[in-house]
């Protein structure tokens, strides 16, 4: 069995890492664990433990669905935290929804649910987690820099594969393995 889940890896540019390392310092103060800069991803699925013969199943299908699917590009913009403010989980940048990534999502989605996969029933909200909250003195200065950055365009992503990836849990944080690559056209 493998821990697994489906994702779109988002290399973050050099001023996007910039502008992250200043988010950083504003909160360097709060209990935050940020997620290493080679780890961003945008989940199409999660799957959790996986049969191995299984997962070769689920990648022939998917490749499938995908060949003749078209490169695309999103746009990462604004911050913002899940829950809420008051049950804060995560940090969070944003990515405009479009036609394309939601037909990416409901492809993914119906391939998963043909091997028995349950979709989840909340809304797809396409987001890249930056940190998970563990505990914050100043909720203040979070809501400032929400307020300061909620429309604020960091970059735009070309999106030509999609990724098959492998999370094994350790002390220090996930570690993800490529197990399969599938190329967009």
């Amino acid at each position: 069995m493998k821990r697994t889940f489906i994702a779109i890896k988002i290399p973050l540019s050099k001023e996007t890492l910039e502008f992250i390392g200043e988010i950083k310092l504003q909160l360097k103060d709060e209990r935050i664990k940020w997620v290493d800069s080679w780890n961003v991803h945008l989940t199409l699925f999660f799957l959790g433990d996986t049969d191995e013969n299984l997962i070769s199943e689920i990648v022939d299908l998917l490749a499938d669905k995908l060949k003749s699917f078209k490169n695309f590009n999103l746009m990462c913009k604004g911050v913002g935290v899940f829950k809420d403010m008051q049950n804060l989980r995560a940090f969070w940048f944003g990515l405009e929804e479009n036609e394309t990534l939601l037909n990416l999502k409901k492809i993914v989605n119906q391939v998963l649910n043909s091997f028995g996969f349950e979709t989840e029933n909340k809304k797809f909200k396409p987001h890249l987690t930056l940190g998970r909250i563990k505990y914050l003195n100043n909720k203040r200065l979070l809501s400032e820099i929400i307020e300061n950055y909620k429309d604020q365009t960091i970059q735009e992503i070309a999106v030509n594969e999609v990724i098959i990836y492998e999370s094994k849990l350790t002390p220090k944080g996930p570690i993800y393995s490529i197990i399969e690559k599938i190329y967009l056209n």
